[in-house]
């Protein structure tokens, strides 16, 4: 009777919805309900020998009669359906966490995970894209929070929602870059999954993404760019990421530590994939802002202390920023330079291990003025300002560059200071805090676009915004705040739409508005909120 009574226990927390399990019938249910209320009552010290003794008697047998009716039911073949897919009607991010709570269910996750893992890695190409995907939803039972149909197997691509799309891209660039086969196509009959950028792809089958060529590298790989798509999906952020203001990373760490059920694909993991994801989730930034110099040096010191302690994170973290700079290349055909740039930042990164980040952040802006002879010497603050600034406009010819020396030496002499201190000096490692600047390259390669404007203006509304920056954000600052995000998310559009006539572009009023996870985003006059 107790065996009977613990099977009946061993089964808790898992839903009806989650198991098809035969139903019980009205008498077995009101005798468990009369039962259970019972204890609630009483509270016995036994609890399972008191349901035990309790069911026995409702059953009307004796105990060697009941041990009988016990062993002949257990010998009875008893079948039920584990359901791969969210049932219509229920919530994913309640059926999930229940339908994948045990240790067997788990490894069975596993081994589909290594079915996905050996065919995009045989040298048989995948035949169908969409079977692939919905393949990897059922191995990541998590991609259910993001679907928009997580009931139906993948089918309409243009229905899905965009996180959802996201991560199917994402996958869809996986498989581009480390599959076995020769005969990979970066097009696609889904127009949705073709990728434009050849340049890049060809890259990515090189030496780039070799260190995600093995099956527990490539699991990992692809668990990321699942919890990344999950940090990106607001419902998931408000449900299990801390908050719908979470950046995505952060979300997607915070339900890591906080919310471990609801992540049966990474509880699955072994320790060591488990920690390639929190590091490269720590450390991670997208390749543009690399590529742009967008990122500091503050970016490399944290990229630094989150990968180097982690055998293999440095190489996982660029496999991840080239994913995600495949995704975002997609629909666009890459210059050559662009793709040098991508290896040339997995190089620079790939000596933090040797090099201090301010040393690893200088060699990359050494190699990036050498493409137009340009020398940088370790202490010439200026010409370091002027190469970020070079990049931020995203003009690689040598004419552009030198227009961009000849604008900045011509700027007074207090606003050539702002740019060293702001750009150079305040590293957010020897001099705290810098400012990163999220939308300033698209602004200056605005700028420089259009003939009514040029360089000039837009750096001298920069170092207004520079300095202006210092005074608003001097009281919220944390002590030993390395960084400060301050975004342009409307200078790039002003820039491009700006035209002679009317207030000088350099004198555009501007406010700042403070955001909830710290720095401030710059408003100017006249835009919409």
């Amino acid at each position: 009777a107790r065996r009977a009574c613990a099977a009946c226990m061993g089964g808790r927390g898992i839903p009806n919805g989650a198991m098809n399990w035969p139903p019980l019938s009205s008498q077995t249910s009101a005798a468990l309900a009369e039962v259970l209320r019972d204890c609630v009552n009483k509270k016995p010290k036994d609890l399972f020998g008191h349901v035990a003794q309790a069911l026995q008697e409702k059953s009307g047998l004796g105990a060697d009669e009941f041990e009988r009716h016990f062993e002949e039911c257990m010998r009875r073949p008893r079948t039920y359906v584990l359901e791969e897919r969210c049932p219509a009607g229920m919530d994913p991010m309640a059926w999930v966490p229940m339908r994948y709570n045990d240790d067997t269910i788990l490894l069975t996750l596993q081994q589909r995970a290594a079915e996905i893992t050996s065919e995009i890695l045989s040298a048989l190409p995948v035949a169908d894209m969409k079977a692939y995907l919905d393949r990897l939803c059922i191995a990541l039972p998590e991609m259910m929070y993001i679907r928009s149909s997580p009931s139906e197997p993948v089918a309409d691509l243009r229905a899905t929602s965009p996180e959802e799309l996201a991560a199917f891209q994402a996958f869809r660039a996986v498989y581009v870059g480390c599959s076995g086969s020769e005969e990979v196509s970066f097009d696609d009959e889904h127009v949705e999954l073709s990728f434009l950028c050849e340049a890049l792809c060809r890259e990515a089958r090189g030496s780039i993404m070799e260190a995600a060529r093995s099956e527990s590298v490539l699991e990992a790989l692809l668990v990321l760019i699942m919890l990344r798509a999950l940090g990106a999906n607001e419902g998931f952020r408000r449900r299990f990421g801390g908050g719908a203001s979470s950046p995505p990373e952060q979300a997607a760490l915070y339900a890591i530590e906080n919310e471990a059920a609801a992540l049966p694909s990474f509880q699955r993991l072994s320790d060591e994939q488990k920690e390639l994801i929190r590091a490269a989730l720590q450390a991670f930034f997208p390749a543009d802002v690399l590529i742009s110099t967008e990122a500091t040096p503050a970016h490399f010191l944290k990229a630094k202390d989150c990968l180097v302690p982690c055998p293999g994170a440095v190489d996982f973290f660029m496999c991840a920023l080239v994913v995600d700079h495949m995704v975002r290349c997609r629909a666009a055909l890459v210059r050559d330079e662009v793709v040098d740039f991508v290896k040339l930042g997995a190089q620079c990164l790939g000596t933090l291990d040797k090099h201090s980040a301010p040393r690893a952040y200088e060699q990359f802006l050494k190699k990036r003025a050498e493409r137009h002879s340009w020398r940088i010497v370790r202490d010439d603050l200026s010409l370091k300002a002027i190469v970020r600034l070079c990049c931020f406009a995203g003009q690689e010819d040598t004419e552009a560059w030198t227009q961009m020396l000849a604008a900045v030496e011509a700027l007074p002499e207090q606003e050539q200071e702002v740019l060293k201190t702001e750009l150079v000096r305040k590293d957010g490692c020897t001099d705290s805090p810098v400012y990163f600047l999220p939308g300033v390259a698209k602004f200056f390669e605005a700028a420089c676009m259009n003939q009514a404007l040029g360089p000039r203006p837009a750096l001298l509304l920069l170092t207004r915004i520079l300095k202006d920056a210092g005074r608003h954000l001097a009281g919220s600052l944390q002590p030993n705040q390395r960084m400060v995000t301050v975004e342009l998310p409307t200078c790039a559009k002003r820039a491009r739409e700006y035209a002679s006539g009317g207030v000088p572009f350099e004198d555009t009023h501007f406010t700042f508005e403070g955001m909830a996870s710290g720095g401030a985003v710059v408003r100017l006059a006249g835009d919409s909120v």
